[in-house]
C-alpha cells in the first residue's frame, strides 16, 4: 500500500494492511514455517514491529512489502535457531561420521568453524540422499545401530547395508567437495 496521501496516518495504513493482507501473509508463512504457531508468531512480530516503528515507516512507500520482508526475515532467523532446526528434523550427526565424510571430501574436520559449517552442509546433503541410503546412514551413524542390528530389524543383508552406507558416504563426500569449493 502506498502512502502518498499524507492525510492517512501510518498506523491506520498498517491496520488496513492487516485487515486486507494478513491472511495472505499468514498463508505464505505457513508454507515456509516449521509449524502453524511459528507462522503466526512471525506474522504477529512483523505487525508489532510495524506499529512500533510507525513514525519511521512514514517515508516507506510500500509498507505491506516492508511488513512482508520483516515477517520473512523473522522466519529466516527462526530457522537459523538451533532449537527450531532440531524440531524440524535436523540431525545430531556423530563426530566419527563427520570425520569419515570430511576425510573422504578432503576437508579438515578439526577446524571448528569448518566443522560447524560442515555439519550444516551435511544435514542438507543427507536430506538429498535416496531414502534407502539415508535410512542406513541415520540408523548406523546417527542412532548408533550396528549393521547386524539393522540387518535383523530390516531383513536386508549386512553386505547390502554396508554398500548403501558406502554409497551414501561417497555421495556426501562429493557434495562436500562442491561445498568446499564455494
Amino acid at each position: 500500500m502506498s502512502l502518498n496521501n499524507e492525510n492517512v496516518p501510518v498506523r491506520t495504513a498498517i491496520e488496513q494492511i492487516y485487515r486486507e493482507r494478513s491472511s495472505g501473509f499468514l498463508a505464505w508463512a505457513k508454507r515456509h514455517a516449521p509449524n502453524e504457531a511459528t507462522a503466526e508468531d512471525a506474522l504477529q512480530d512483523a505487525f508489532i514491529r510495524a506499529i512500533s516503528n510507525a513514525s519511521a515507516l512514514s517515508v516507506i512507500e510500500d509498507i505491506a512489502g516492508w511488513i512482508f520482508s520483516t515477517m520473512r526475515n523473522r522466519l529466516i532467523d527462526l530457522w537459523r535457531g538451533e532449537d527450531v532446526q532440531r524440531r524440524a528434523g535436523a540431525m545430531d550427526i556423530a563426530a566419527e561420521t563427520i570425520e569419515e565424510i570430511a576425510a573422504a571430501a578432503g576437508a579438515n574436520p578439526q577446524n571448528l568453524l569448518e566443522r560447524s559449517e560442515l555439519g550444516e552442509a551435511l544435514e542438507i546433503a543427507i536430506k538429498a540422499l535416496p531414502s534407502e541410503q539415508r535410512d542406513v546412514l541415520r540408523a548406523q551413524a546417527i542412532e548408533g545401530s550396528s549393521f547386524r542390528e539393522l540387518a535383523e530389524r530390516t531383513g536386508i543383508s549386512i553386505n547390502t547395508l554396508m554398500a548403501r552406507k558406502r554409497r551414501a558416504v561417497r555421495k556426501l563426500a562429493a557434495a562436500l567437495e562442491y561445498w568446499g569449493e564455494e
